[in-house]
This record gives C-alpha cells, structure tokens and sequence, in this order.
C-alpha cells in the first residue's frame, strides 16, 4: 500500500493546499539533498533561522516534515540530526529502485513530453563524458528532468515513490563524490528515450536496472574510501543547544584509575 509519509516520498500533492511554512520546508529540503546542511549533523533551531533567514515558526513546521519524510529527526536537547549516509540507507535505495523503476516501462509520455525529453539526451549527448564539476552539474540536472518526465506519465503513487528514491541517490552522490569517488556514469539517455518512444517495455527495464546497478558500483567505491563513521561532521560533536550551553555526553564511559580513586574518595568523605 503506498504511504505518504513514506521517507521515499517527497513530492507535495498538488491538489493539496499550501502549507503554513512551505517555503521554509522547500529550502530546507534543498538544504539537505544538496548537502548544504551535510549528513548526520546536529544544528538547532536558532543556528538553521540564522543560517537560511528562516523564521522560528516556520522552520519548525518545516523541520517536523522533514521529520516525516525522513530526512532529519529531533535529537532532545540537542536540535535536528541531518540523516546519515550509511550503508543501510544505501541497500535500502538501492532495493526500492529495483523494485519501482521497472515500473517506467508502462511509461506512455505524450508527444510534448516526448519531444523534450528528445532535446535533453541530445544536450546530454553534446556534454559526453566530461567530469568537471560544471559539467557534472549540467548534465545530471538534463538527465534528472528525463526521469521526472518519465515518471509523470506513469500513476501518482509511482511517481511519488521513485522521485523520493531519487532526491536520495542524489544526494547520496553528491555526498560520496567529494570522497574520491570516480564519477557517476552517465545515464544513456539516447537509448532510453528512444525505447521510450518505441513503447519498447523491456528495454526500459533495461536501462533503469543498469544505471541502478552504476550507482551500486559508484556508492560502493565511495564507502570503500571512507574511514570514518559516515555524514558525521566535526559539528557533530560540538553541537550547542538553543541557550548556548555544551550538550551533555550521553555514552557510557569507562572512567580512568586517577578519576575511579577521586570518586571513590569524594564518595567516603560524603
């Protein structure tokens, strides 16, 4: 059954009316699938209305949707945690693709959509197989338009559900890539438009499952370079709360022999 409150489910119901905060709701999302705010860090309230110029009521509103779309969750005391990349979330994408985007294959895209989906796998065609980070930018920007396109023409829930898959996969690359990761390889989106454009079903399927099976090798090659625990940003650590105070440490610790005998001294003086 589809669930729109699924972590997978990103795009608003346009039938549905605007909400108090959907600006906010909107820069913050971007914030996040951008790695502006990078994975697994801590900010409060006070530090994400300063940092975007966002008011305190309508970062809250923003920030509890966010929440139910799984890409922050409330850490008490401390602010909002920004969702780690970590291998669990990858097999998870990498799963619900397998599983969704065979469904572009009953993809029927109107003549219109057709033909602008034919202009951008031309573009991408020109930009090749160049890295640079303009280039990279340019062209995933044409190939992610394809895919909205493509699953535009498919029923709402599938729409919904892929497009989610989708904002994840990008930001997972956009977080990976900085690590040494070759880049992601090019969707061919000459062959897919044009089994689209054929009606050719199996093609489709095809070609999706490929580019999940690029972005597998490409995530994987990216958690083999790093080190350490993944998204977790030196702020992390050092996260204040609202009224500036050091939040507490909350792991066990196992305290030193000096520390035990001071402890044990303080305890028989009390």
């Amino acid at each position: 059954m589809f669930d729109p409150t699924s972590p997978f489910t990103s795009q608003r119901d346009p039938l549905q009316p605007s909400r108090k905060g959907s600006f906010a709701e909107e820069r913050l999302r971007s914030a996040v699938l951008f790695c502006e705010l990078m994975p697994g860090t801590v900010a409060t309230e006070a530090e994400i209305g300063e940092r975007f110029g966002i008011g305190r009521a309508g970062i809250r509103v923003a920030l509890a949707r966010l929440s139910a779309l799984g890409l922050v969750h409330p850490i008490p005391r401390a602010g909002w945690k920004v969702l780690p990349v970590s291998g669990a979330l990858i097999g998870d994408v990498i799963a619900a693709r397998r599983l969704g985007e065979p469904g572009l294959a009953d993809a029927r895209p109107g003549a219109d959509a057709l033909s602008r989906m034919t202009e951008l796998a031309e573009m991408i065609a020109v930009l090749g197989d160049r890295h640079d980070p303009a280039t990279l930018v340019t062209r995933r920007n044409y190939e992610r338009e394809i895919l909205d396109t493509l699953a535009g023409a498919t029923n709402a829930p599938v729409a919904h559900f892929l497009t989610g898959l989708w904002d994840h996969s990008d930001r997972i690359v956009r977080f990976l890539e900085p690590l040494g990761a070759a880049a992601l390889r090019p969707t061919d989106a000459g062959a897919l438009v044009a089994a689209v454009t054929q009606g050719d079903a199996e093609a489709v399927t095809a070609l999706r499952l490929a580019d999940v099976d690029a972005f597998r090798s490409f995530a994987m090659a990216g958690l083999l370079r790093d080190r350490t625990e993944l998204g977790v940003g030196s702020d992390a650590a050092t996260t204040r709360n609202d009224n500036g105070r050091q939040r507490p440490e909350t792991g066990a610790t196992t305290p030193s022999p000096a520390n035990r005998d001071a402890r044990g001294k303080a305890q028989r003086r009390s």
